[in-house]
This record gives structure tokens, C-alpha cells and sequence, in this order.
């Protein structure tokens, strides 16, 4: 491995760490944000904005022009259809699940979204990333870990209440998931992943703006600044930039290494409650978290094992 690859290795990982920071608040932002929009008509404002501002800044710095010779139309079309996946599915069903179920349980069905990864690629065995047993053991043992962090929160799947929430919310797991399986195969290594993010990110916020057309009520929008606000940070921070971010971290790691923020997010927003809003932090929390890491630690470790393999 030369110093270049490992220096945007590094950079891959500083990126993944902005992006569990970033996806973390994402949950809370999106909560506030339906109570004023109509789920599918935020998705389709917030993603297409989003991808107009990253398409005028591919354009003004020039990496729209570098990309150009492997933009062909059969790879915009295939660029779109993950865009679709990803943000009209993935992004537009958990939205809509939110409407139903709280953020920690939403939180609890999306870290599914590592091990669902590797189902995936799996199935889809041609030209398939390497598992190593450290991956496998890292993911399990992460997920086992969020278990008894949310040991409190399992009961939630029992509440009549919450079962089109939860049924959205593991439609928009395997649509996510799936969207990062073909991001990884699909986009090119000579495409700026500010390209490949800006057309994924339009394609699936006008995809959201259909569904908003067909299934929307627009008798829930409010104009409110809570829900502006909400909306501007979900536009600028929890897209434009953290989905530039996302495909930066394909490019450099594994699919499942990438879906690994949906780990450490709960992990954060456990820290920070207890750390600023003075909540109380049960042993069986504590001890959660710290497998959760060590499962982390064991994908890292996977990932070197295959980069130096």
C-alpha cells in the first residue's frame, strides 16, 4: 500500500466519523421537520435542493468537466437509479416511518443496515468484496451491542401503534442498503464522488417530489421556523455535505465499512444525553457501547486485513 492510498484511508475514516456525527442529528432534524411538512414533499424539497446546489458547485469547480469522459448516459441513467433507491426509498421510508414511530426505534431498525449490507453482497456473490471473519464477527458483534443499548426500546415492536413506522423503517433499511451495494459496484473510480452524489441526490429528490404528488396531503404544511430550520440543516449539513462525504467513503472502503455510522450514531446520542442533558447512564448502556466499539474495531480490523492482503 503506498502513501497516497493510505493517506485517503485516513481520510475516509475522518470523513465516516463527520458523517455518524452528522446522520446522528439527522433523526432529530426529521422529526421536527414532518411535524410542519408532509414526509415525502420535505424529502423531495430537501434532496433536490440539495443536489441543485452540489450539481452548481461540480459545474463552478470544474469537477463536472475532469468527470466528463465516463459520464455516458447508460452511467447518469445507472447514477439515477441508485438515486432512486437510496433517497426515494431509503431516505423517503424512513421519513415516512418517523411519522409513526420514535427516532430511537428508527435509530434501532437502520444500525440493521451493515449486517443487510452483507446479505446483500452475499446474494450478489460476481465480483463481490472479500469477507473476512473479522468483518462478520465485527458486525454481528456491533449490532448485539445496540441491542443492549436499546434494551429498554425492544419492547416498541410490540405496540400496535408503531407497526407501519417499523414496516417503513426496515423498507427504508433494505432500499438504503441496497442503493450502497450499487454505489460501490457502480460508480466509477474517475468520477468525482461530488458528481456521482450530486446526480444520485436530484435523481431521488424528484423521485420524492413524485411520491409527494401521488400520496401527500398538502394540507399538513405548515410555515413555521422550527420547521424551515429543521429543513435548511437537513438541506445543507445532512445532504449537500454528508452525502458527498458518503460517496468519498465508497470510494475508499467497503460497503459494509461505510454503513458502520449506523453503529456509532446511537452511541453518540446516548454520549451526548448523558454528557449534556445530565441523563442517567445505565451499566447495561455502558457496557453496550463498549461492545458496539469493539465490533467496530473488528470491521477496521477486517478492512486493513483485506487492504493488506
Amino acid at each position: 500500500m503506498n502513501a497516497s492510498t493510505l493517506s485517503s484511508r485516513h481520510l475516509a475514516y475522518l470523513a465516516l466519523a463527520a458523517i455518524c456525527l452528522i446522520w446522528g442529528t439527522t433523526y432529530t432534524a426529521i422529526k421536527y421537520a414532518i411535524l410542519y411538512f408532509p414526509p415525502y414533499l420535505m424529502v423531495g424539497i430537501r434532496q433536490t435542493s440539495a443536489g441543485l446546489l452540489l450539481l452548481v458547485l461540480v459545474l463552478l469547480t470544474g469537477k463536472w468537466a475532469k468527470s466528463r469522459a465516463s459520464l455516458s448516459p447508460r452511467y447518469l441513467f445507472l447514477q439515477a437509479v441508485i438515486g432512486v433507491v437510496t433517497i426515494t426509498g431509503g431516505n423517503g421510508f424512513i421519513t415516512w416511518g418517523m411519522q409513526y414511530v420514535s427516532s430511537g426505534l428508527a435509530a434501532v431498525i437502520g444500525s440493521l443496515t451493515p449486517i443487510v449490507v452483507l446479505l446483500i453482497q452475499f446474494s450478489w456473490h460476481r465480483r463481490g468484496e472479500r469477507l473476512s471473519g473479522y468483518t462478520l464477527s465485527g458486525v454481528l458483534l456491533g449490532f448485539a451491542g445496540l441491542g443492549l443499548i436499546f434494551n429498554q426500546g425492544w419492547a416498541d415492536f410490540l405496540n400496535p401503534d408503531y407497526r407501519w413506522g417499523i414496516l417503513g423503517c426496515f423498507a427504508s433499511c433494505f432500499t438504503w442498503s441496497m442503493g450502497t451495494v450499487m454505489a460501490k459496484r457502480l460508480n466509477a473510480p474517475a468520477v468525482s464522488p461530488m458528481v456521482n452524489a450530486s446526480i444520485q441526490v436530484t435523481a431521488g429528490g424528484l423521485g420524492g417530489l413524485l411520491l409527494s404528488w401521488m400520496l401527500d396531503s398538502t394540507a399538513h404544511i405548515q410555515h413555521h421556523w422550527q420547521g424551515w430550520s429543521a429543513l435548511i440543516y437537513l438541506i445543507l449539513v445532512g445532504s449537500a455535505l454528508a452525502f458527498s462525504l458518503y460517496m468519498f467513503v465508497l470510494k475508499q472502503l467497503s460497503a459494509t465499512a461505510a454503513s458502520l455510522y449506523t453503529y456509532i450514531n446511537p452511541v453518540v446520542a446516548v454520549l451526548l444525553g448523558w454528557w449534556v442533558l445530565k441523563e442517567p447512564l445505565h451499566w447495561l448502556e455502558a457496557v453496550g457501547m463498549s461492545i458496539t466499539l469493539a465490533g467496530v474495531w473488528l470491521v477496521n480490523r477486517g478492512e486493513s486485513t483485506s487492504a493488506g492482503a
